[in-house]
């Protein structure tokens, strides 16, 4: 089922409808400032092995967290470097994914079943995602939509593939393919584990 909401100022009572069926273990696929993504609760177990399960991928593989700004994914990471914390200030919300340690607050199944407690974290320029952040309790649980060895970044194929398999899809046309660049934060340094969007901010920085 496609969701429509207002581009500039998302409807709070429909967010709220979302924020409470991911409670119960739901999963929606979301637009964010790089491709679409499936999210879930990342406190719900139910939600988060329905995230695996859909995109048909190991427990060793990896997930994201999405939060809604810094102070809150500070709760869920070691404490960073100062030069991580200060660019992490620098350029979110943004494209761009912070690999940390995590530490013992975040719940245990979004660790899957890595060796290395490491988490992704992402802190999307997404409108639709940070209004569902600020009335939704806990930060979400994330994975692109990846069908048949690509990214899917148009809508209606969305719905044909996962229309009857989520909770809701929220409209957010055809979406440009960019993935995130993502950061290793979890020593002292920062290294690029992979350059994608946001790559011209930081080399300009």
């Amino acid at each position: 089922m496609i969701l429509e909401l207002h581009p500039q100022n998302p409807e709070k009572r429909i967010l709220g409808q979302i924020s409470k069926r991911l409670s119960e273990g739901g999963v929606y696929i979301f637009p964010t400032d790089t491709v679409y993504g499936l999210v879930a609760d990342s406190q719900s177990h139910a939600g988060v092995e329905k995230l695996y399960k859909l995109k048909n991928i190991s427990k060793n593989q990896p997930l994201s967290l999405l939060c809604g700004d810094i102070s809150t994914a500070s709760n869920y990471m070691e404490q960073l470097s100062n030069e991580a914390f200060r660019l992490m200030k620098r350029i979110t919300p943004g494209p761009f994914t912070f690999v940390v340690k995590a530490n013992k607050h975040l719940p245990r199944v979004s660790f899957s079943n890595q060796k290395e407690k490491n988490i992704g974290i992402r802190i999307p320029d997404s409108k639709y995602l940070l209004a569902l952040l600020e009335v939704h309790p806990n930060p979400l649980t994330s994975t692109s939509v990846f069908f048949k060895d690509e990214f899917v970044i148009d809508v209606d194929r969305i719905e044909e593939e996962y229309g009857s398999r989520v909770d809701g899809i929220i409209d957010g046309g055809i979406l440009e393919l960019e993935l995130s660049t993502i950061l290793d934060c979890t020593d002292d340094g920062i290294s690029v584990l992979r350059e994608g969007k946001g790559m011209e901010l930081i080399n300009n920085l």
